[in-house]
C-alpha cells in the first residue's frame, strides 16, 4: 500500500477529528467510544487507532489547534487596546471579545466538557497567570496610569483590567452558550456602556462606602457615650 502523502494524513486526521468534536459535543466524552468516532468519520477502528491512540489525545489534538487560533485571536485583540483602562477602549475591547466568543462557539463548548470531565485538564492554560500577562501586555500603560495619579492608591491596574476582561467574557460566554437571552435586561451594547461606566467610575459616589447595620449601631452608641462624657 503506498504511503499517504502529509496532506492526505491531515486530511483523514481533519476528518476524524471534526467526527469526534461533533459526538463530544453532543452527547459527551465518556459517552462516546472510539467505534463511534470511526463510523462517523467514515474510517475502520484499526485506521483510527493508527493515527490516535486514545480518545482524550484525539480530544488534546482538537483543543491544542484550536488553543493556537484562540491565543493568535487574543493577541490581536490585545494590540487593538492601546490605553486599556480609558472608557473608549474598554468598549472597544468588550466588542472584540464578544466577536471572539461568537466566532468559536464549538470551543467554548469543549472548555465546559474539559471542566466537567477532566477538571480542566486540558484548558487551565488559558487562565493560568492572566493578571500576570495582562501586566506584561499593558506594562507601559499601566506605568503611566500609576504616575498620572487619576487611579486610586490601592488599586492595581492589571488586577482591574483581568476583572473586566472577565466579566465581559462570562458575560458574552452566558449570552453565548446557556440561552442568557439578554440576562442583564438590556441590549449586549447597553451592556457594555453600562459596564464600562461602572468600572471607570465605581459604583459609589466619593470616597462613602456603605456601612454594615452592627457597624452603625456601633457609631451612633459611641457618638451617645461622648456627648454623656462631654456634658
Amino acid at each position: 500500500m503506498p504511503k499517504l502523502s502529509e496532506k492526505a494524513v491531515e486530511r483523514k486526521k481533519e476528518r476524524i477529528e471534526n467526527a469526534a468534536k461533533q459526538l463530544f459535543i453532543r452527547q459527551g466524552f465518556h459517552a462516546t467510544s472510539m467505534r463511534n468516532i470511526s463510523a462517523r468519520a467514515g474510517t475502520s477502528l484499526g485506521n483510527l487507532y493508527n493515527y490516535y491512540p486514545t480518545k482524550e489525545a484525539i480530544l488534546g489534538s482538537i483543543i491544542s489547534k484550536y488553543q493556537r487560533v484562540i491565543d493568535e485571536r487574543l493577541k490581536s485583540i490585545f494590540d487593538q487596546i492601546t490605553e486599556p483602562l480609558s472608557a473608549d477602549d474598554l468598549k472597544r475591547f468588550a466588542r472584540l471579545v464578544k466577536q471572539m466568543v461568537n466566532d468559536h462557539h464549538d470551543f467554548w463548548l469543549l472548555m465546559y466538557i474539559d471542566v466537567l470531565e477532566f477538571e480542566n485538564r486540558h484548558f487551565r492554560k488559558m487562565f493560568e497567570n492572566l493578571t500576570h500577562k495582562l501586566r506584561r501586555q499593558f506594562a507601559k500603560s499601566f506605568e503611566e496610569l500609576q504616575d498620572s495619579g487619576v487611579l486610586h492608591p490601592d488599586v492595581d491596574p492589571a488586577i482591574g483590567f483581568t476583572a473586566v476582561y472577565m466579566q465581559f467574557f462570562n458575560y458574552f460566554i452566558v449570552e453565548k452558550l446557556f440561552g442568557g437571552n439578554l440576562h442583564f435586561g438590556i441590549s449586549d451594547e447597553q451592556v457594555i456602556t453600562r459596564l464600562t461606566d461602572i468600572y471607570s467610575r465605581g459604583l459609589l459616589r466619593g470616597n462613602h462606602l456603605p456601612q454594615a447595620p452592627k457597624t452603625k449601631q456601633k457609631i451612633k452608641a459611641s457618638l451617645r457615650s461622648q456627648k454623656r462624657t462631654s456634658r
